[in-house]
C-alpha cells in the first residue's frame, strides 16, 4: 500500500485502462439493460466476499447509524449509476455515453464542496474547464439528433450524477471502514437495488446464451473488480474531484475500443475533444502532484 500510495496517479490510470472496457463489453453481452447490470455487480460481489466478509463483520456493527446510512446510500448510487449508464449504451453511441457519464466531476465537485468541505486549486479547475469543453465536443461529434439520442443523454446524465454521488460518500467514509469491508457493503447494496428495479421492470433473468454469460462474467471481473476497486483505493489517495477528472480518460479509452472492435468510427470534433481531455488530465497531474 505504502508504494501505491507514493504513486496514487498510477493506480488511477490503471482504473481508467479497466473501466474503458465495460461499454464495450455491455454492448457485446446483448441483453437487457437492467440485467446487464445485475449481473455484473452481483458477480463482482460473489467473487469478493470470500476475501472481505470477515473484515466487514467485524466493522459494519460498530459503524455509528448516520454512517451506516451513507454506507448503504452509496449503495443505492451505484446501483441506479450502472442500471441508467448501461441503459444509455441501447440508445447512443459508446464514445457519446461515456463522455456524458463522465461529466459527473462537475457534480463531484459540487457535492464534495456541500458535503465534504473540499476545495481544488484554480489550476484544477482550468483543466477541469478544458476537460469539460473536450467532453462538449466528443458529444457534439457523436450527436444524432431526436428522441433516443435524447433518452440516451438524459440516462447517460443521470448515470454522472449517481456516480460523482458514489464517489463522494465514499470519500467521506475512507476512515470508517477498511476498504475491501467498505466495497462489499456498497457492491451488496447495489446488488440489492438493482435486484428490486430488475424485479419491478420485469427484466429477464435467465436463459441467454453462454456469449452473454462470459461477458457478464467479464464485466464483474474487468472494469468492476479491477476498474472500480482501484477507483475505490484512488479515493483514499486523493481528492474525489481529482479522481472524477482524471476518469475523463475513460471516453478516450473507451472510443477507441468501439472503434476497433465495433466499427463506431468517431467524428472529427470527437477526436479533437479526446485531445483536449488527454492534456487536461496531464495538467492535472503535474498540478496536483504530492
Amino acid at each position: 500500500m505504502s508504494r501505491l500510495s507514493s504513486s496514487p496517479y498510477w493506480v488511477v490510470a490503471a482504473a481508467v485502462v479497466c473501466v474503458s472496457t465495460g461499454s464495450i463489453l455491455v454492448r457485446m453481452a446483448e441483453a437487457p439493460a437492467l440485467t446487464v447490470a445485475l449481473y455484473r455487480i452481483g458477480l463482482a460481489s460473489a467473487i469478493l466476499s470470500p476475501f472481505a466478509w470477515r473484515a466487514g463483520l467485524r466493522a459494519w456493527p460498530a459503524l455509528p447509524g448516520r454512517q451506516a446510512a451513507a454506507l448503504a446510500g452509496a449503495g443505492v448510487a451505484l446501483g441506479l449509476h450502472f442500471g441508467t449508464w448501461i441503459a444509455s449504451l441501447s440508445y447512443t453511441t459508446v464514445a457519446a455515453s461515456v463522455l456524458l457519464v463522465n461529466t459527473a466531476p462537475l457534480f463531484t465537485l459540487a457535492f464534495a464542496r456541500v458535503f465534504l468541505g473540499e476545495g481544488v486549486r484554480p489550476a484544477t479547475l482550468l483543466a477541469m474547464t478544458a476537460a469539460l469543453l473536450g467532453a462538449v465536443a466528443i458529444a457534439a461529434g457523436d450527436w444524432r439528433g431526436g428522441a433516443a439520442s435524447l433518452r440516451g443523454t438524459g440516462l447517460a446524465l443521470a448515470g454522472a450524477v449517481t456516480l460523482s454521488l458514489y464517489h463522494v460518500i465514499g470519500r467521506g467514509l475512507r476512515h470508517a471502514l477498511p476498504l475491501n469491508a467498505y466495497v462489499l457493503a456498497v457492491w451488496t447494496g447495489a446488488t440489492l437495488t438493482l435486484a428490486l428495479l430488475a424485479l419491478l421492470w420485469g427484466a429477464p433473468l435467465w436463459g441467454f446464451s453462454p456469449r452473454s454469460l462470459l461477458c457478464f462474467l467479464a464485466l464483474a471481473m474487468v472494469p468492476t473488480l479491477g476498474g472500480h476497486g482501484l477507483v475505490n483505493i484512488a479515493l483514499r489517495l486523493l481528492p474525489a474531484p481529482t479522481v472524477g477528472l482524471f476518469l475523463l480518460g475513460e471516453p478516450v479509452g473507451a472510443g477507441l475500443l468501439a472503434y476497433l472492435l465495433l466499427g463506431e468510427t468517431p467524428a472529427l470534433p470527437t477526436l479533437a475533444g479526446g485531445a483536449l481531455v488527454v492534456a487536461a488530465l496531464v495538467a492535472v497531474v503535474v498540478v496536483e502532484r504530492p
